[in-house]
């Protein structure tokens, strides 16, 4: 069954679709019989497959439930109108002609405010998305999406916000976040231009917890023009590997760092490294560091520059 609207007056336009109906699954339950068979240009034979069941062999008896499934989908867009209107003057002149209607501005509405929203419902899931484009102050854009079900795995929520403001210059913010299971986000920007300054600052973070890894990653980046141009970095990244059917494991950080200067009359970048790791391969212990320094000097006068790397290394009964 489906249905479907729209419309339109004086304040908005909007339309709407909607979509239900049943999916039969009872064709998983005939049981399937694979005979052996031999690949080509191999030896290998593949074992025979009797009586075998997608419905119950692979769990979806127990995630469906019921081989009878409905689903409910639903569409709707909104464009809210906005009563202002942006006036470009038409420059006109004749010194000896006259017309007695001229037309002397051009109206052009001012953008509205734009929504999305759209659902899916079923047995197993269910989907929920939401966007939106705001012209007010500022300018806003939104979005969310989530989903809910009965495993944890598939649920999820992703939502970002971008907003411009105009006020004493131009400033864009933004911001996203994830959260899963298995990953979590967070990112947040900042782009500030005026006059006599330009400033931006971005800030993101990442977490992965999977049954073999675990991860933490962080990062910094800032730049300004106040004093003089300068631009500063760090990013930072810790994990924990651990797998049992490898018979392996890792572990260890990594950090970067970086700063840079300039004016006209000179020239400065410092970057510096670090890492180190400690796991083991089979049962055989390793581990190592490493940290690198570098830095530049430069003006109209000298240039200085030094580079410094170390680094160490162990494997049991191996090297040292």
């Amino acid at each position: 069954h489906q249905n479907f609207s729209a419309g339109n007056n004086e304040n908005s336009m909007e339309a709407h679709i909607g979509i239900n109906g049943e999916a039969n699954l009872d064709f998983l339950n005939i049981p399937l019989t694979i005979p052996e068979m031999t690949l080509p240009y191999t030896m290998l034979t593949t074992p025979q497959v009797k009586d075998f069941s997608l419905w119950e062999k692979t769990g979806l008896k127990d995630f469906l439930k019921t081989t009878k499934q409905s689903f409910d989908l639903s569409i709707k867009a909104q464009y809210k109108k906005n009563k202002d209107k942006h006036i470009i003057p038409i420059p006109f002149y004749a010194k000896d002609f006259q017309v007695l209607s001229t037309l002397n501005d051009i109206f052009i509405p001012a953008m509205g405010n734009i929504t999305y929203d759209f659902s899916f419902k079923s047995g197993i899931i269910t989907l929920n998305t939401n966007v939106g484009l705001y012209n007010q102050s500022d300018i806003v854009a939104h979005f969310l999406t989530s989903s809910s079900s009965v495993t944890d795995t598939l649920q999820y929520k992703l939502e970002g916000t971008s907003s411009l403001t105009r006020k004493r210059g131009l400033k864009l913010a933004t911001a996203l976040s994830l959260n899963n299971k298995f990953v979590e986000g967070n990112h947040d920007s900042t782009i500030s231009l005026t006059k006599k300054n330009m400033e931006a600052s971005v800030t993101t973070s990442a977490k992965v917890q999977i049954p073999i890894l675990r991860m933490n990653f962080k990062q910094e980046l800032n730049g300004n023009t106040k004093s003089k141009p300068t631009v500063s970095s760090y990013i930072e990244l810790i994990y924990d590997l651990n797998s049992p059917e490898l018979y392996s494991t890792a572990k260890g950080t990594v950090n970067h760092k970086l700063n840079l200067e300039s004016l006209t009359s000179y020239f400065s970048i410092e970057s510096s490294a670090k890492g180190d790791i400690k796991g083991s391969v089979l049962s055989r212990e390793y581990s190592g560091t490493i940290a690198s320094e570098a830095s530049t000097y430069l003006n109209s006068k000298s240039t200085r520059s030094s580079v410094k790397l170390q680094g160490t290394s162990k494997v049991d009964g191996i090297w040292n």
